[in-house]
Formats: C-alpha cells, structure tokens, sequence
C-alpha cells in the first residue's frame, strides 16, 4: 500500500526529518494505536526563498509513500481498514491538511486469488525511490565540508542527517580524492550538532545512505594543514595590527595620555601599569570567546564584533565613550563626582584605571578585522572549545603587545617628554576623537533602529550629565538627587531594543549596487555574469575605509562597466543569517570580505585591504582563463 500526495504548483511537503521547519506524512487507524511506517522517497533540499539559512527537505509536484501492513493471522473474508492522513503542506504559509482514507482489502487463502491492484507499478517505482544503504562512510573535516569515503564518480547533489530537525544546508562543491568525495557545503558544520548516524546524499542515480563516523580517517586535505602554532601566530600578529586600526585609535589615545603621566614614576609602576592592561586585554578576550563558544553550542551563527549588532550594547558604549570624553576634557571630575567611588576606576586605584582600559580596547577593536585574523578565527570553527579560548588569547596578548614593551623595558618611559602643561592640553585634545567615536557610534544605532532612538539616547544622555553635575552640589540634597537622575539616565539604554525593526530588512546601499541574496548570485552566474560581493557593515570602519579609497572610485567603477560586473553589496550592520552563512563558506566569521564570482569558476577571495591591482587580477580573472 501507499499514500500518495498529489502537490499543488508551488508548495511543498516534507522529509522524515523536514529540516528547519515542517512536520512529514503520517497515517493512523481507527483500530489500532500502532501507525503504520511510511517509507520515504529521496528529497531535495530547498531554502524558504531566498533565506538560506532555512533550509527544508521536502517533495514537490507529486510523492509517494510506500508502506506494509500486518494482516491480522484471524482475518476471513474482507479486511476493513479506516483510518485518518495527515499532512502539511507549506509555500509561503503552511497549512496543515487531513484526509480520511478507506481500504478494502479481500483475504485470501490461495495464492492463485492475488491479483495485482492497478497502483502496484507506481507504489513499486517509489520504493525504488527510497535511498538505500551503501557501503560509504561519512564525516566531517573542515568548517564547512564533509569527507565521503567509499564514494566516487557521482555528482552530490544534496546530504541530508536523517534525525528530525538538523539541517547541513547546501551542496556548494565536490572534488575527488583517493578513494571518496571532499563535499563542500555553504555553511559551516560541527560534528557536536548533530546526532545522525544515518545520512542521506541525493545523487544524479539516486539516494543513498551512509553511516557517520567522526574517527573516519581521512586523506591529506588541500588548504586545511594549518598547524596550530601557526594560527596562534597568525593571531599575534592580527591582534599586533589590529593596534593600527580607526576603531582602536580612541582606546590607544588614552593609553598614550597613561604612558606620559608614568613618565617621572618608578619602574615598578610603569611595569605594573602594563601587565595590568594586558591583565584587562586578556580576561575580555577570554569572556567574548566563552560567550561565543556558548552560543555557538547553543546551534547560533555568530561572528566576530557580533555584540555591536545588539542596539543595547551599541547604546550602553554610546554612553560611555560621552562619559570619557567629557571626563578628558575636565568637564567631569568622577573623583569628587563619586565621592571616592569611582576614583578607583578612572584614576588609579591600585591600576583598575589599566586594567578597565585594557577591557575597553577590546569592546572597541571587535568591529575591525585586521590582516591574518580572518584565517586564525576561521580555524576556530571546528576545533574545541580550549583550542577557541588559546587562540583569542593569542590574539589578545598581539592586541597588548606595545604596552608589554614597558613592562618587559619600563626604561622606555624616561625617554617619553617630562610633564608639564601640555598634558593638560594633550588630554582635552585626545576627548574630541572620543566624542566623535560616540557620534559614528550613535549612527550605526540609527541604523540599526530608527530616528526614534535619537531622542531616546540624546535625552538620556542629558540626563545623565544633568545628574552627574548635581553631584557636585554642596549639599546631601543635590548629591542624592543627581545621582537618582544619573541612574535614572541609564533606563534608556536597554529601551533601545524595542526600537529595532521586527523583521530584518535589507538597508539602503549605493544605487549601483545590488542587495546580497543567495538566489539572486546564482541567478547573475547562471545567466554567465561575473558578481563582486562585498560584505560590510556600518560599525566596521574598516570597510568604510576600503570603500571610500577602492571600491567607491571611479577607476574601480569604470572596470566594472567595461568587464560587466555586477556589485552586491552585503550589509551586516544588523544580524543577518544568509550573510552570516556566506561568510562562513569562506571560513570567516567577520567582515569586510570580498569575493570575485566568475560563472563555472573557483570564486577568488581578495584581501581584508584589497588594491586596484588586486581587484583588477581578479576581475581579468575570467577573460584569462
């Protein structure tokens, strides 16, 4: 016997295991609580629209779902069977269908009275259609690929986890080595997510299924021999530039402002003064990789920088960085504001000012991505947990490293100018690069939110400073009430969220540039045109920076219309799963990223700073070959 599904143009039902969403065929009798076990042809895996990140397994047109059933040893005559089909078929809405089915069967007890019914044929092509067990082997070995052992000369199609609710996604690439198939995939896997030991991979013959083993060994891999000295070193030296980047420049504005006023102290205080600031440098490295290692295990897809894509947090440094410029400029004494409290934080206090400092570096340098970073966090991807926390400290000790020159040689500082005035007018000075860090910061809240949270932000920020003022009052009076407004000031912050947009929009990007979508990139190869991909955000200064001395001038223009390629822009400012899984296909987990596509062609990769030379190779790329 079997079910079978007549699907209307357009819709959909699904797998055993429907995917990210969905619920496949049942049937049940109104005899029997025991279900009979629908057998399932090969699927084909389909995002919902154009959001890869979704991914189902499902059938299309029509589907047939064999099945057998137990006649009863007692059975004479004519065997009843009633019973109820249910089914969810699914477009752009899902709507669950239902059906009651009836089937007459007569017992026989000679085989000369067993007639085959007119359906036979079609109930046998579809358990033809049902995968079969293969003698193949499959893991996997890299961010986003799988190792088939056992397997060759087919084309891969799709792999699919037979367990409900797990998804691999979609089938990017396959190349033959030794005896198996390296299949790359559009996202990034981890064994740990998956607890399928059956999968299922749709070829141009058919399904198969093959077992998982995560002790499968596997051949010598192009491009995933990295050692981990050398990703720990590919950090150092990421971390080491990232002290070059626009974002990092306000924090190291304040670290040149603490090295001059250690000048005329003893080695001992210089010394201290930097171990702690690496002290602060390493314990926020180590908070933000736990952070992502539990929400990666969490099944998340996160990158680096991704808590400047939450508005609360983007307010709450909006907030402090107005706070610290005022503080250099001497509008804010927090030592007499604070009564004592605060001196401990901002003005010493047995180097708590070091090591917050050092904390505050690395909040401010998540957005960028320095050269080499992108290799060294990608590595991450599959390794332990303990191998994540070694490699951000890595990053984090290059991210420390000048300072550690005066703690190594507290000597440098006699060599730095003797105080005077000067501090007093370098310090206002080093406030305006502060405050301007609010304000680029405050944009990208803009953008991630509304107009709407200008007053919400701006009118808290008054508040706050109306309080902070009232502090300094004389009397008990002003000094409760300040600090009651100031406090007060603070609610605004986490109102910022209720701000954000409720579905995720696509925001506005240069006219000749179109918005990145998985679908419409296959659509410009498949009609045989070439695609520049430029992933971004408005927190990553970085990417400004590219865009405005590369990849927004007229020469870059002008070899794109004569070559005829099309621009796709990217935007990350908020969070985005499609993007987020491209950037993964390249083992990175943050922008910028920029990627040539040429049609039945390997993309090229550029680098984090591309030039004119560069992005002309690759665009001349296609006509070479």
């Amino acid at each position: 016997m079997a079910l079978a599904l007549e699907i209307a143009p357009g819709w959909n039902t699904y797998w055993q295991n429907p995917g990210a969403t969905g619920l496949p065929p049942t049937i049940t009798w109104d005899h029997t609580e025991r279900a009979p076990e629908l057998l399932f042809p090969t699927p084909k895996a389909k995002p919902f629209g154009d959001d890869t990140s979704l991914i189902t397994y499902g059938y299309v047109d029509r589907v047939t779902h064999p099945f057998q059933w137990q006649i009863p040893a007692d059975a004479q005559g004519e065997l009843l069977l009633q019973g109820e089909a249910r089914w969810l078929v699914c477009r752009d809405i899902c709507i669950p269908e239902s059906q009651r089915i009836a089937v007459r069967l007569p017992v026989v007890t000679d085989a000369k009275d067993v007639h085959r019914a007119q359906d036979a044929q079609l109930i046998n092509a579809a358990r033809s259609q049902v995968p079969t067990v293969f003698p193949a082997q499959l893991t996997i070995v890299a961010p986003n690929q799988f190792w088939v052992a056992g397997l060759s000369d087919v084309r891969v199609l799709d792999v699919m986890p037979d367990a409900a609710g797990e998804v691999a996604g979609l089938v990017k690439d396959q190349k033959t080595l030794a005896d198996g198939l390296l299949v790359t995939m559009d996202r990034a896997l981890d064994a740990a997510e998956f607890v399928s030991q059956r999968w299922t991979i749709r070829t141009e013959q058919g399904g198969i299924q093959v077992q998982f083993d995560p002790a499968l060994p596997t051949p010598d891999i192009p491009g995933q021999s990295l050692s981990l000295l050398l990703v720990l070193l590919m950090a150092l030296a990421g971390g080491l530039i990232l002290n070059l980047m626009p974002c990092v420049f306000p924090v190291l504005s304040i670290k040149a402002l603490s090295i001059a006023q250690k000048a005329t102290k003893a080695r001992r205080d210089v010394q201290m003064g930097a171990w702690l600031y690496t002290a602060g440098i390493l314990a926020a490295m180590l908070l933000l990789a736990s952070v992502m290692v539990g929400l990666k295990a969490g099944g998340a897809q996160i990158g680096w920088g991704f808590q400047l894509q939450t508005p609360w947090f983007v307010a709450l440094l909006v907030y402090i960085f107005v706070l610290l410029g005022l503080w250099l400029y001497g509008w804010i004494e927090f030592g007499s504001a604070m009564a004592g409290v605060g001196q401990g934080w901002t003005e010493g206090g047995q180097g708590r000012a070091e090591f917050f400092t050092g904390v505050l570096a690395v909040i401010v340098a998540t957005p960028c991505t320095a050269p080499f970073m992108g290799v060294a966090m990608g590595y991450t991807l599959t390794q332990p947990w303990w191998i994540t926390l070694l490699v951000f400290a890595s990053l984090g000790l290059g991210l420390a490293l000048p300072m550690l020159l005066f703690a190594v040689m507290p000597q440098l500082a006699a060599r730095l100018p003797r105080p005077g005035d000067w501090m007093v007018r370098l310090k206002q000075f080093l406030a305006f690069p502060i405050l301007a860090t609010a304000i680029w910061l405050l944009w990208v809240l803009v953008r991630q939110t509304s107009a709407d949270v200008l007053l919400l932000i701006l009118g808290g920020l008054l508040a706050m400073v109306f309080g902070l003022w009232l502090t300094q009052g004389r009397s008990r009076w002003s000094r409760v009430t300040g600090w009651l407004i100031a406090i007060s000031a603070l609610f605004a912050i986490p109102q910022t969220s209720a701000l954000a947009p409720t579905s995720s929009t696509v925001s506005q990007i240069a006219v000749q540039s179109e918005a990145y979508t998985g679908s419409a990139l296959r659509g410009h190869l498949d009609a045989g045109r070439s695609v520049f991909i430029n992933m971004t955000a408005d927190w990553c200064i970085t990417c400004k920076v590219t865009e405005q001395r590369v990849l927004k001038t007229a020469p870059v223009d002008q070899l794109f219309v004569d070559s005829g390629v099309i621009r796709m822009t990217g935007d990350w400012t908020a969070y985005d799963a499609s993007i987020t899984a491209y950037l993964n296909q390249f083992d990175r987990v943050g922008v910028p990223l920029y990627v040539v596509h040429h049609p039945d062609q390997e993309p090229i990769v550029l680098s984090q700073f591309p030039s004119f030379d560069e992005l002309e190779a690759a665009v001349r790329a296609r006509s070479s070959r």
